[in-house]
């Protein structure tokens, strides 16, 4: 895993989340809107549980604890393979995936 730190993660997390934002009033059907919708509810979980962190742990490596690891990341691998589909702007598109790669990156054992 590459190592990000607590307040990277943290940043990370509400910078996609904002993505995620943003997606969510561009797709056009409500299957899309559920997709978005449901990798926001698992990253807004996450970053709940990140804020209750120390400030001065915020320099540790990050570890997912709303759920696995491995989950947290396939959530992440499969709504990345979605986006090209469903996001129409180039902004949000290209945003998206520098975040999602990113995040999927540091999830991905060395």
């Amino acid at each position: 895993m590459n190592n990000l730190s607590i307040a990277a993660a943290v940043e990370n997390i509400f910078e996609l989340m904002k993505a995620l934002d943003d997606s969510y009033w561009e797709a056009n059907t409500c299957e899309e809107k559920d997709y978005i919708y449901n990798l926001s509810s698992i990253l807004a979980n996450e970053y709940i549980e990140l804020s209750k962190v120390s400030v001065q742990d915020h320099h540790f490596d990050y570890e997912v604890i709303s759920l696995s690891q491995e989950a947290l990341k396939q959530a992440l691998t499969q709504f990345q393979l979605r986006i090209p589909k469903q996001i129409r702007r180039q902004t949000t598109l290209s945003k998206l995936n520098t975040l999602l790669n990113r995040l999927i990156v540091s999830l991905t054992p060395s």
